[in-house]
């Protein structure tokens, strides 16, 4: 085999394995453009600090903001990072706050300031997409 035949073949070995789904598992989070604006006195005049709530129809699947105190805010996809193609969002387990589950591999994450989204049980390695926020006097701006 010719030298730039080897060359070839093994620079073109990486980007054919990349594309088969056992190695995207856990890492390719469709991209949605994000940015969104919210009221804290009106759309966030019911979350409390150390309370989550659910974005609908923004993200990939969804989203999960965290208020962890009066001025800082946390947002989450609701996209399982084990199976990105999941046709079901993450949920809130009914036995931990701040605890989300996948309905579908049973992978589990952290919501608050310190579990940044982590996965902590399941299947899942990777911690859910975050997104920025920035509080700009009443509005509460999401974006990435």
């Amino acid at each position: 085999m010719s030298r730039i035949l080897k060359t070839a073949v093994f620079m073109l070995l990486p980007l054919l394995l990349s594309t088969t789904c056992e190695t995207n598992r856990g890492q390719l989070i469709p991209y949605v453009d994000v940015n969104i604006n919210l009221s804290i006195y009106g759309d966030l005049a019911n979350l409390g600090p150390e309370e989550t709530m659910l974005i609908e129809d923004v993200g990939a699947s969804g989203i999960i903001l965290y208020r962890n105190s009066y001025d800082q805010y946390f947002a989450f996809d609701r996209t399982c990072t084990m199976w990105p193609d999941h046709t079901a969002a993450v949920e809130e387990d009914d036995t931990f706050d701040g605890v989300f589950v996948c309905p579908e591999c049973g992978s589990k994450f952290l919501i608050t300031n310190d579990g940044g989204g982590m996965a902590i049980s399941g299947e899942a390695v990777y911690a859910l997409v975050q997104y920025n926020t920035y509080l700009d006097g009443n509005i509460l701006h999401i974006y990435n």
